[in-house]
């Protein structure tokens, strides 16, 4: 876009400098040599021209004219031959300093040159010396130092040139908020970023954007916010979704976590992003709504298994057991489902079931250590009884 912009600008002058040359106001040899380089030109003749227009600068008694300069660097650009049209908008701007033309010129070829910092100063010149005033330059400018990366310069360019217009272009506004990123000037971006969104809030892209920036200073629910608007203005993929309900997890809002997953997941059968699912549903104490997500994803052992472990943390014991060796029918080998199994039996004070329970896991490496425990307690309370009845 920028590359773009600055190519036309190019052109426009050229175009000028070719109707410039016949005003009577030139002197007679430098009219015949702009119109004999002119038809040379039109036959694509560019070495002719160019040999026409030499020739009449080492003969010219006068000053030669702008028009010859302007045209001589137009024939170097035709013919692609960047440094040459460069030296010669230079020559010409070297004796007429204050030409407005020549001065852009110059921008435009440093610009092809890759001469950025000396594009971004000839381009800041020649906006002082338009009249009347052209503010694309100083984007011009800005676009140069910001290719060149000079972030400095081109934040100061470009937040000056959207502060004194009305109504900036959306391409000043976007190159002035990555200007200030790469600058490091966070909080100026975002200034700048939301006043653009209030005007432009179509600009899902620069929604996205903001929404990093709350992420950078832990703003977690600015951040979500922004994503929301962002996913209402395009069509968010499952996976933006699903960072949006990592984000709700992070910032405790699980309800709204667990309404963000159902969206990424409407119309599929995905038991592991179900139960994850149900997962939020409990965190936020909705333990009814999380059975009754999880019921919908049928019987299999990661489900019962995933309901057990949610009513087992709920406290609803005998519930959290029929899950459980729903699970354990599927999986019989599996310890975490017997172990939750057993301890189950312990909060319902069953000492014989949670006892034969932990005894199939006392060869466990995971669970070898806590249901030895267990079981030592077990024994304890057994020995008691016994005791008291003798």
């Amino acid at each position: 876009m920028i590359v773009k912009k600055i190519i036309f600008c190019l052109l426009a002058v050229l175009l000028l400098a070719a109707v410039a040359h016949a005003a009577d106001r030139l002197p007679p040899l430098a009219r015949q040599a702009l119109h004999k380089a002119q038809v040379n030109m039109d036959d694509s003749r560019f070495e002719d021209a160019a040999a026409v227009l030499r020739e009449y600068m080492v003969q010219a008694e006068e000053s030669v004219p702008v028009q010859v300069y302007l045209m001589l660097g137009g024939v170097y650009h035709k013919n692609r031959d960047w440094k040459r049209a460069y030296a010669t908008f230079r020559e010409g701007l070297d004796a007429h300093p204050s030409d407005s033309m020549l001065t852009r010129n110059c921008a435009v070829s440093c610009y092809e040159l890759e001469l950025y910092a000396d594009a971004g100063r000839f381009f800041e010149k020649a906006y002082k010396l338009s009249m009347p005033s052209q503010p694309v330059l100083l984007f011009h400018a800005g676009s140069a130092y910001y290719s060149g990366e000079d972030f400095k310069s081109a934040t100061r360019i470009l937040l000056n040139l959207i502060l004194q217009e009305k109504k900036p272009e959306k391409d000043w506004v976007r190159l002035a908020i990555h200007a200030c990123l790469e600058c490091g000037q966070p909080k100026k971006a975002e200034s700048v970023l939301r006043k653009f969104l209030a005007s432009n809030p179509g600009e899902a892209p620069y929604w996205e954007l903001l929404a990093k920036l709350y992420l950078d200073s832990e703003r977690y629910e600015k951040a979500a916010s922004a994503l929301e608007i962002c996913y209402r203005v395009r069509t968010p993929t499952t996976k933006d979704l699903e960072r949006l309900a990592s984000l709700y997890t992070y910032s405790n809002a699980p309800m709204l976590a667990s309404a963000t997953l159902k969206r990424a997941h409407s119309g599929v059968a995905d038991t592991k992003k179900g139960i994850k699912v149900a997962s939020l549903y409990a965190s936020a104490g909705r333990i009814n709504e999380a059975v009754q997500h999880l019921a919908r994803l049928g019987s299999s052992y990661a489900v019962e298994r995933s309901k057990g472990n949610i009513l087992y943390n709920a406290r609803r014991f005998n519930e959290a057991e029929s899950a459980l060796l729903a699970a354990v029918e599927r999986d019989p080998k599996a310890p975490e489902s017997l172990y939750l199994l057993g301890m189950c039996a312990w909060e319902k004070r069953d000492w014989k079931g949670a006892k034969v329970i932990f005894s199939k896991l006392a060869g466990d490496k995971s669970f070898a250590r806590r249901v030895k425990a267990l079981l030592s307690v077990i024994d304890d309370l057994e020995a008691t009884r016994r005791e008291a009845s003798m």
